[in-house]
């Protein structure tokens, strides 16, 4: 339950919009598949307001470059025990990795984390050791795995997520114009 395997048939060519997106995730895909493992593609962050394609676009891309696509809810994995939430998110980076090479999905990041900042006071810290977890994955993680995290209000999400060298591009997606969906 801390992860779902998507197994949608969607593709770029039913996504209207997002060329260069679409362009630079393809060529950072390929270009791992050429260069050593220190060039390995990190992923993307997508920011924009709801019903821009973001999520569509995740899901699409784990079809275009035949990886299988993960979806990892934040929400999930908080447990109602003592160390049951940080279990699980450590068990759930295990579960990526060993899929490895895959998409990994988070979605509305900023609903998940925007607690972080008081969560000395509200959850005992829970929160922030979540994020201290993920971000330490995303930083250090060597498996071939592509993130792909969207947010619809960036100033919810902590700074240090958005950090320079964390993703390969942080993307600001607009809706498609009418051409664009047509």
């Amino acid at each position: 339950g801390l992860l779902s395997l998507h197994r949608g048939g969607e593709s770029f060519a039913s996504l209207g919009g997002l060329d260069n997106l679409k362009a630079f995730c393809l060529r950072a895909m390929r270009r791992q598949a050429t260069n050593n493992r220190s060039a390995r593609p990190r992923g993307v962050l997508l920011l924009s307001p709801p019903g821009c394609g973001k999520s569509q676009f995740a899901k699409a891309l784990g079809n275009e470059v035949g990886r299988p696509t993960l979806t990892l809810d934040v929400g999930s994995l908080m447990g109602s025990l003592v160390g049951q939430s940080e279990q699980n998110i450590r068990q759930a980076l295990q579960i990526v990795d060993a899929m490895a090479p895959c998409v990994l999905f988070c979605d509305e990041l900023e609903k998940g984390l925007s607690g972080v900042a008081a969560s000395g006071n509200t959850d005992s810290g829970v929160s922030a050791r979540l994020f201290g977890s993920l971000l330490t994955w995303l930083n250090d993680h060597e498996s071939d795995v592509f993130f792909v995290g969207t947010c619809n209000d960036i100033s919810k999400l902590p700074p240090e997520f958005a950090r320079a060298e964390r993703f390969d591009g942080v993307f600001f997606v607009d809706l498609p114009t009418k051409e664009q969906r047509d």
